[in-house]
């Protein structure tokens, strides 16, 4: 292989800085038959020699990508005999780059420990399994090593299509016609609980989290007058919060400040996660929303982001664990019998976004998630005993038949994230590792085989950080089972409220974009959570009870700087309903399927203020809101809203020449 003769090149140069006994003498470093002697060297000889090679490998004239495969090569050899040094070895290595922080060096590498949220124990489990040879390797330096590869081309035979026979019954591209009744159903998102959300902490900080003890005010943002701080944030109430009645409480006012530039107010603020009073807001005035309306809603479903945004350093596992408790703890209180149906975030999991398919050998490491949300759902009457147990083997996620005759199907996407150590095994030679696609499509074809309609809940859409093979895969199901049998799909994550839509043969091109070759779109929901700089919010569905397609959606939204200066709680007010927002004309009696959502598109593309409409709702009209008409701060939307994975998002906004705000 071309990557066995550049190392066998370069150790052999390097031979005389490497003792011998740290690899074969023999330099056999094909991935299949590793042969490397036990070292018999001290730990700190051996993270030495280490490092003198990983340097020497970095010095040479190699492309940045085959330095990047041989660093993998290398490491594989010592972590099949020494895994413990790995993280070690590897953390020391990037803070002697000086291309990186020591705190994202750690991050990145540092040993597991339940204190902090490191990954380096994951990378050494990879490095086991991990052919450096392979695709699998260029995935791993493009997404986890700084676009150090190219992104590969996917190959042209990928397919799971023997999942179900090759076949597409005449049944799958039946279009279903709504009836006469509908249902109501919640959906909610992203809270990311900040346990340590402190009132009166800096909230202009120098991090990418602030409002905590360990928030730094940005150097200069000192205002001499701190008066004026006082008349700006005046809402410094300590210890606020929501009984089980759902009566407010309001805490001790804070009188002065230390140094503070923005201080952290009662309900939140822009830059910072949210206090757990600001969620038992949003819960309690759904609550209220349905009493007052004299509405029920039948379900809600949740995809997803429990944990904080708080960087690794400051991010535990009992925090992780807690999160995740007082959250769905908070739910059921507010809801009481209400079911809600979950699935869990990239930062659902510790450490962040990391989830070890079962082949590996080393899912035992993230069994304690999948059993707390099982136990957990089974308690509070989500979910039933066999579903649990379909919870705690595929990586919390599940199928579940509805009082409405409707089926949920939930699943992890971690399993395909970017940021995950285990997604980069067998990416396109095995490329259902996890399981994930046969489990999706047995249920599928259970319900296609019944005329039961499906939705399909999960956290991180597919545009969004996923690993191409997966993203494309899961499209080839969406166009497997649309319209027919998949009649939604439903993601979180982003904290804007969104859609994307899925074409056939999408290329990237605004040509390729037609009404006539739509196979589905996802509903991308908002936040509650104000991090980065969105209005809190929430929304509900008017659901047809014969086919499950949305006929409206209701969102519903608090001006989080409205609570700076106020004593009360947040007030939560109606924003938009999707069917009378834009200017489409569409019949009344027909649901807002992916056409729909097409021709809001085309005039998002073409109508600067439909545009400025759309990002205005995107972010709720928070006082961060992009100038679509004067600026072209917004372009980059109109190939966002039109492309339904990764691949088709950077080509079109190549293509256009539209800058990436994301």
């Amino acid at each position: 292989m071309m990557l066995k003769s550049i190392a066998i090149s370069i150790l052999a140069t390097l031979a005389t800085a490497i003792p011998s006994n740290i690899y074969s003498n023999s330099l056999n470093l094909d991935d299949s038959d590793f042969d490397w002697s036990k070292p018999t060297l001290k730990d700190s000889d051996i993270i030495s020699s280490a490092l003198d090679v990983l340097t020497n490998i970095d010095n040479s004239t190699l492309s940045s990508c085959d330095k990047c495969k041989s660093r993998l090569l290398y490491g594989k050899g010592l972590a099949l005999s020494r895994p413990d040094l790995i993280p070690s070895i590897y953390e020391q290595w990037c803070v002697n780059t000086g291309n990186f922080s020591a705190s994202t060096c750690a991050t990145n590498y540092h040993r597991n420990t339940a204190d902090n949220s490191d990954t380096g124990s994951n990378f050494a489990d990879l490095l086991t399994l991990m052919n450096p040879s392979s695709i699998d390797a260029e995935y791993w330096c493009a997404y986890k090593a700084g676009n150090q590869c190219p992104v590969p081309t996917l190959p042209s035979n990928l397919s799971i299509s023997y999942l179900w026979n090759n076949t597409r019954p005449a049944k799958a591209d039946i279009v279903p016609i709504p009836g006469n009744e509908t249902m109501k159903v919640l959906h909610i998102s992203d809270f990311h609980i900040e346990l340590d959300y402190t009132v009166g902490a800096e909230a202009n900080c120098t991090a990418s989290m602030c409002c905590t003890p360990h928030s730094i005010t940005k150097k200069g943002a000192i205002n001499s007058d701190q008066s004026t701080i006082h008349d700006l944030y005046t809402a410094l109430f300590n210890g606020s919060y929501y009984d089980n009645n759902g009566n407010y409480h309001i805490g001790e006012k804070i009188n002065s400040l230390n140094n503070i530039s923005v201080p952290a107010t009662t309900f939140g603020n822009y830059e910072c996660d949210a206090p757990e009073v600001l969620i038992n807001s949003s819960l309690h005035s759904i609550a209220d929303f349905q009493s007052n309306n004299n509405i029920t809603f039948d379900f809600a479903i949740f995809t997803g982001d429990l944990v904080d945004h708080d960087e690794g350093t400051y991010t535990t596992f009992d925090q992780c664990v807690e999160a995740e408790t007082i959250v769905f703890r908070d739910i059921k209180n507010a809801f009481d019998l209400m079911p809600i149906y979950s699935v869990l975030g990239n930062h659902d999991t510790f450490p962040y976004g990391q989830l070890a398919p079962e082949k590996s050998g080393f899912q035992s490491k993230f069994d304690w998630n999948a059993d707390l949300m099982a136990e957990l759902w089974m308690d509070y009457d989500w979910i039933d005993w066999e579903e649990a147990q379909i919870t705690k083997t595929h990586y919390a996620g599940y199928s579940v038949n509805t009082k409405s005759g409707l089926k949920i199907i939930a699943f992890n996407t971690n399993a395909w994230y970017q940021k995950n150590e285990y997604a980069y095994i067998n990416t396109v030679e095995d490329p259902d590792y996890f399981g994930i696609f046969e489990f999706l499509v047995d249920e599928l074809l259970e319900s296609e085989a019944n005329d039961q309609k499906v939705w399909l809940i999960f956290h991180i859409p597919m545009s969004q950080t996923m690993l191409p093979p997966q993203a494309k895969l899961f499209t080839d199901v969406l166009e497997r089972f649309s319209p027919y049998t998949i009649a939604h799909v439903f993601n979180g994550h982003t904290h804007r409220d969104e859609f994307q839509i899925l074409y056939k043969n999408n290329n990237g091109t605004k040509e390729s974009k037609k009404e006539d070759e739509v196979i589905n779109f996802t509903f991308i929901t908002q936040a509650v959570t104000p991090w980065v700089e969105n209005n809190p919010a929430w929304r509900y569905y008017e659901i047809d009870t014969k086919t499950f397609q949305v006929m409206n959606s209701f969102n519903y939204y608090t001006q989080l700087n409205e609570t700076f200066t106020a004593s009360s709680e947040p007030v939560w007010e109606f924003e938009y309903s999707a069917r009378d927002a834009y200017p489409v004309e569409w019949p009344e009696t027909s649901p807002l399927n992916g056409t729909y959502w097409h021709r809001v598109y085309e005039s998002i593309a073409n109508n600067v203020s439909t545009l400025q409409q759309y990002e205005g709702f995107a972010k709720r009209w928070s006082p961060y809101t992009d100038d679509c008409i004067n600026t072209d701060d917004c372009n980059w939307d109109i190939c966002y809203v039109s492309s339904f994975t990764d691949y088709e998002y950077e080509k079109c906004l190549k293509t256009y020449n539209y800058t990436d705000s994301y």
